[in-house]
């Protein structure tokens, strides 16, 4: 990346009569912004996105939903039984099978919705331009995504399983604060 200063050169009179440029490499300074941008917006474990960009995200679905009428879908899960991987294996093998599965997570998803990790065990979808019918499909499909999954660590394998909650994001849906409280709280539910 090169920035560029352009200067001009006058004689006397005030014509111009030849420019001066400037030119800069700021490859390694842009670089440097782009990986910052990334880690402020993103989980260093798994490469998804993190809470505070999830959050924003959704305020995005909020504000979508009040302009356009559209419908969104709040997707939130806990992993179930991922502490006794924790505290059996240690929590490099906890990092691992969250690293395994995100990677199968991501493979169920439509392009347009977003995977979040928001923390510990914990992950949001945002189901964009999705019904309530079609996002428990959807939220179903995951579900039986991590119950089959099998992890493997030092010759011992583990079963997690999944909580999930529901919430539609409609123009009537409130604030960010009650559409994650009203997730959280169906998630607890389930």
């Amino acid at each position: 990346s090169v920035e560029i200063n352009a200067s001009p050169i006058r004689d006397s009179n005030a014509d111009v009569t030849g420019v001066v440029l400037v030119f800069h490499d700021v490859t390694e300074l842009r670089g440097l912004a782009r990986k910052m941008s990334y880690q402020a917006t993103h989980d260093s474990l798994t490469g998804l996105i993190n809470r505070r960009e999830f959050d924003n995200r959704i305020n995005q679905s909020l504000e979508n939903s009040r302009n356009t009428n559209a419908q969104h879908t709040l997707c939130y899960m806990d992993l179930d039984n991922f502490k006794v991987v924790n505290d059996t294996s240690g929590h490099i093998a906890g990092d691992e099978l969250l690293k395994q599965l995100t990677i199968k997570l991501r493979m169920e998803l439509r392009e347009a919705d977003t995977l979040a990790r928001l923390g510990g065990d914990e992950f949001g979808i945002l189901f964009e331009n999705c019904s309530i019918d079609t996002a428990y499909e959807l939220a179903e499909t995951i579900r039986k995504v991590v119950e089959d999954f099998r992890f493997v660590w030092d010759n011992t394998s583990f079963r997690i399983g999944s909580s999930i909650g529901l919430v539609l994001i409609t123009a009537d849906s409130g604030t960010l604060t009650d559409v994650l409280s009203s997730a959280d709280s169906a998630c607890y539910v389930a």
